[in-house]
């Protein structure tokens, strides 16, 4: 098991005012996708007060509407845009994070569950000593109406900033993590609103992989 203390964990839906956005000149923010802008303003919201050494950006299917396009183009003898294949790869949105928003904080971009995305803020931080907070955002749209009958999900952001220790003067609540029970059944995206559900629940102290401590 493994310990963490989360602080400033918010939740951005796809009908939310994406005021963080304003941060970002009009002309760039028009041409983000919409995951983009989940997952920028998710981020600006979380860190807006606080400096961290590492970014964790995980997403189960990232852009699929560009993908799906991208299939769609191929399937008609088209050749491929590089410009939607060049910001529909995994990384794109940490990568459009850190030009537009001029951060060049360490990232990494993962296809993982938001438990495996504390895992990893956990690994970097035991093994960077001098690292002391991870930002870890999980985000995902809804998915195109070919896939609606499969699953169907309002998009969403989830963020944290995530520590080993606790710090003075700061809103932390401790989490104990055990990788055993994490439910590999649950999608990705059911179980980053199943934690935000938990950890906004005063009376829930335990379910699943997470305990409050």
């Amino acid at each position: 098991m493994i310990k963490l203390h989360i602080a400033q964990l918010s939740k951005c839906c796809s009908t939310d005012r994406l005021d963080q956005l304003e941060q970002i000149p009009a002309m760039q923010r028009r041409r983000l996708s919409s995951i983009a802008k989940l997952a920028l303003n998710n981020a600006l919201q979380c860190k807006a007060d606080w400096a961290v050494d590492y970014i964790v950006w995980t997403s189960q299917y990232g852009d699929e509407q560009k993908t799906l396009k991208i299939l769609a183009d191929i399937l008609q003898d088209q050749g491929c845009s590089p410009t939607l294949f060049a910001t529909s790869v995994h990384n794109a949105v940490s990568g459009l994070y850190s030009i537009l928003c001029a951060d060049a904080t360490t990232a990494t971009s993962l296809a993982a569950s938001w438990s495996e995305a504390l895992l990893e803020a956990y690994s970097y931080l035991k093994t960077h000593t001098t690292a002391k907070r991870v930002l870890v955002l999980y985000y995902d749209e809804a998915l195109p109406e070919i896939y609606a009958e499969y699953q169907a999900f309002d998009g969403f952001s989830l963020a944290a900033i995530v520590s080993l220790v606790a710090e003075q003067n700061t809103d932390q609540t401790g989490l104990v993590l055990d990788p055993s029970q994490i439910d590999s059944t649950i999608t990705y995206h059911h179980e980053a609103q199943h934690f935000y559900d938990f950890w906004c629940d005063a009376a829930n102290k335990q379910q699943g992989a997470w305990q409050k401590c």
